[in-house]
């Protein structure tokens, strides 16, 4: 038996005195976790902050992170649950590319739980708004046998050591391998808890390095996407300002080298990506950030959340204003000021 999957004599002793958070982390977790709330951009009334995961229980290793949770009611983000779920999903995501927050070596995750989420019956779960266990994690031994957690994650391991950086299919096959990650680990927690062997085998794939893998493929490969080729810059500009009109094929590059997917759903499945819209009718309707669309004819809107756009041309592309492509359309608007069809 591994010892990473049994679990400990005491809670971890870099984070605990027995049952009490040392020092003044609380102070300084609750001033992380406002942070990353103010950074999430909401109006939604924060209801707790917790600590939960492996370092509020017995079965911490040096590999586990510290998972601070902003507890929030996603109907006051918007009815759209679905659409919420994505947008704090990749503000997240966001977060941590731009703050990788650590505390003696250990990785702090944040996350924005909905209140309506039930938790694991087996889960210990801190309070920091009230500095007390709301549930007091067992220590009970369990223990769980090496093969059948190999047997589980060996076929992960296959799929991510075959990955080649060149494949042009690369972005699609790590999201959908980190899907089916995240729903075997989800499976295993509702199922049997933290102690299940598909929690446990996707933990065996993170402490042996697969998951950082598939996260270091997935950043090169999305930076290198990113960043834009000037060329991208001088097309767009060119067509607003009626300088010339882009063909198919031009609008093809375009679309590579923006990593943009065409459909009719556009950031409504696709938040924070560019996306071209098969259609002149745009709505905004629970769409969080605004949105720079650019249709076939070059007429140019910077769209609103909330609002309808009624675009000249047939098909719209569209520019999220986030962080990820504001560099993007700063840029452009530097190139087309000039004699460009701009609507604020």
């Amino acid at each position: 038996m591994l010892n990473e999957y049994q679990t400990q004599n005491s809670l971890n002793p870099k984070l605990w005195d027995e049952f009490h958070l040392k020092g003044n982390l609380q102070e300084k977790f609750l001033e992380i976790a406002k942070h990353f709330y103010e950074f999430l951009e909401t109006d939604a009334t924060i209801l707790d902050i917790i600590l939960i995961g492996s370092n509020a229980n017995y079965n911490w290793t040096k590999y586990s992170d510290i998972d601070l949770h902003v507890v929030i009611n996603y109907l006051e983000v918007g009815d759209n649950l679905h659409l919420v779920e994505q947008y704090l999903r990749a503000k997240k995501s966001i977060w941590n590319t731009n703050y990788p927050l650590k505390y003696k070596g250990m990785n702090i995750e944040l996350y924005a739980q909905d209140s309506n989420d039930e938790l694991h019956s087996s889960v210990g779960v801190y309070s920091l708004y009230h500095n007390k266990w709301i549930r007091k994690p067992s220590a009970d031994i369990i223990s769980i046998d090496d093969s059948d957690i190999e047997h589980k994650a060996a076929p992960y391991e296959y799929e991510i050591n075959a990955l080649k950086s060149d494949d042009p299919n690369l972005d699609y096959k790590i999201k959908d391998i980190l899907d089916r990650l995240r729903n075997l680990r989800a499976s295993g927690l509702e199922a049997s808890g933290e102690y299940s062997i598909e929690n446990l085998a996707y933990k065996h794939l993170r402490n042996k390095g697969y998951l950082g893998k598939l996260k270091e493929l997935l950043h090169k490969s999305t930076y290198g996407k990113l960043n834009i080729d000037e060329s991208v810059i001088e097309s767009l500009a060119k067509h607003v300002n009626k300088q010339s009109t882009l063909s198919e094929s031009e609008w093809s590059d375009i679309i590579t080298k923006t990593n943009a997917i065409e459909d009719p759903m556009g950031q409504w499945k696709h938040p924070g990506r560019c996306t071209m819209i098969p259609s002149n009718n745009i709505t905004m309707k629970n769409v969080p950030h605004q949105v720079l669309g650019i249709d076939d004819t070059g007429h140019m809107q910077l769209m609103k959340p909330e609002m309808t756009y009624t675009f000249p041309g047939k098909r719209v592309f569209e520019i999220p204003r986030t962080p990820q492509w504001q560099t993007l359309m700063i840029q452009l608007a530097n190139k087309i000021k000039n004699g460009a069809r701009y609507v604020e």
